[in-house]
């Protein structure tokens, strides 16, 4: 029902648009291709960060197709404006599927623009192309469903001058059912200010995104966590899910939500700085996790992602271009302490990603929404999975971990782009369950796209990736695609 409400608002929206003489820009693609393992499972580097779109499990032929489109009454944007985004992805092997990761529509006006549906997201200070992913919304999973207002990008307030630009947004989703919630809602905003204008040769940024799962109804709940496995999902509740409040203890409530805030709360606090040095372009960033006040108020440093990036402008040259490096390191270790007790003001054992009432944990459709450094119980090798009487609890059995990450892109020639991910991790499980003992994981890929003739200009897609460690299959897969675009701008 909400993808045929997206379809008519392109439709209505694209008609009276073209009645106006648009400015417009309409994108179709169709890609084909497939990928094999020496091992059952997929390696990581081939499948993380994909919007969910790609296996599990090897081998598998995929074939997606999709299109893109915007339409403004003007050609500089400042008016009325629509667009749209649909793909479709159906892969065959061991676990066939086909999946739906984009299907929106907006509308928009100047600098602000309302989205409904679902559409590929990464979130927060981060560099979108190399990262080891964003901390709380990666771009791991399969979208989720909302409705969404707020800025395009980063505006100008007129009143400083374009001197501090800002880029916010306000959400409700929609959580698919699983097998232990259904009708849960999604909350989400985020708040991000930039001091300095676009051509400042530095520039500083900070903000921060605020997720929660909530409302819902599960049958595996006790009456401790839930009154007849149903969880707060009244409009009073929702207001306080927006402000992160605690609830009245007069309030007809479970005895897990008197003491806690209402529904799984997460997100990020991020810091950075870009500079221009002659060619390149350097930006260092920082996401600070939080899951409740401890995270908020820093008691858990120095947890978080890291990130320092270098990038230029690829020059015409026959030769070997290096353009963007990036360096992550992410710290998941404290947790603001091994044990619930701190005594202080603030609780510890944050236990990211895992949640009593929420028992998928940060999850869709089997993936994690956050960065997948932080791993599902179901995904790692047997050896590592801790036997303890309800597995249905914690979902993620991997969240205190130090990884340290390099991406590396660039060209050959006049067209073919090249590019590389390389991840080393030390994993120990989480505060409760830990690991008999620290395990080591690295991963790796390379890609090579190469620019084709075919049917009037096509690329071909190739990698190859290799998992080595004791957290996932060692395994060595590779991947070939043709891909082609049709563009029409008018």
């Amino acid at each position: 029902m909400r993808f045929c409400l997206c379809s008519a608002v392109i439709f209505l929206l694209s008609c009276t648009l073209y009645a106006q003489r648009p400015a417009s820009s309409v994108q179709v693609f169709t890609e084909v291709g497939g990928m094999v393992s020496s091992a059952r499972q997929t390696p990581f580097w081939l499948r993380a960060n994909q919007f969910g779109s790609v296996p599990f499990v090897a081998p598998a032929t995929l074939a997606r197709l999709g299109s893109t489109g915007t339409f403004r009454r003007d050609s500089v944007g400042k008016g009325w404006g629509a667009g749209y985004g649909v793909e479709a992805v159906a892969f065959a092997g061991p676990n066939s599927r086909i999946l739906l990761p984009e299907a929106y529509a907006k509308v928009s006006y100047r600098s602000i623009e309302l989205v409904v549906g679902r559409r590929k997201e990464k979130m927060g200070l981060v560099d979108t192309t190399l990262s080891s992913g964003s901390y709380s919304w990666s771009g791991n999973a399969l979208p989720i469903t909302k409705i969404q207002i707020g800025t395009n990008g980063f505006t100008p307030l007129k009143f400083t001058r374009g001197v501090i630009a800002i880029n916010a947004f306000f959400a409700h989703g929609w959580f698919p059912t699983t097998d232990s919630i259904r009708n849960s809602f999604l909350h989400q905003k985020a708040l991000y200010g930039r001091i300095g204008k676009p051509n400042w040769k530095v520039k500083f940024y900070g903000g921060i995104l605020h997720n929660a799962q909530w409302g819902g109804h599960s049958d595996y709940l006790s009456d401790w966590h839930a009154i007849d496995g149903k969880l707060p999902s009244s409009f009073k509740d929702y207001l306080h899910i927006i402000l992160s409040k605690q609830p009245g203890q007069n309030e007809e409530l479970s005895n897990h939500d008197l003491v806690n805030q209402f529904g799984n709360h997460l997100g990020s606090i991020d810091l950075g700085i870009e500079i221009s040095l002659g060619r390149w372009q350097v930006m260092g960033y920082h996401q600070h996790p939080f899951e409740d006040k401890s995270g908020v108020a820093f008691i858990n440093v120095p947890d978080g992602l890291y990130g320092i990036r270098f990038i230029t402008q690829p020059v015409k040259t026959n030769g070997f271009q290096l353009h963007h490096i990036l360096f992550e390191y992410l710290n998941t270790m404290d947790q603001s302490g091994a044990t619930v007790e701190t005594g202080t003001r603030y609780d510890g054992q944050d236990d990211y990603f895992n949640n009593y009432q929420y028992l998928d944990g940060w999850v869709n459709n089997r993936h994690v929404i956050g960065t997948p450094f932080l791993s599902r119980r179901a995904d790692i090798l047997p050896e590592r999975r801790n036997d303890f009487p309800n597995k249905r609890i914690w979902s993620i059995a991997n969240n205190r971990v130090q990884m340290g990450h390099l991406g590396l892109a660039g060209m050959v020639g006049q067209g073919i782009q090249w590019q590389t991910r390389l991840s080393i991790s030390q994993n120990y499980g989480t505060h409760r369950y830990p690991f008999a003992k620290s395990v080591s994981q690295f991963s790796g890929a390379a890609w090579l796209t190469w620019p084709l003739s075919w049917l009037g200009g096509s690329e071909l897609r190739t990698a190859i990736a290799l998992d080595q460690g004791q957290l996932y299959s060692n395994a060595f897969g590779g991947w070939i695609s043709i891909r082609k675009v049709w563009k029409a701008v008018k």
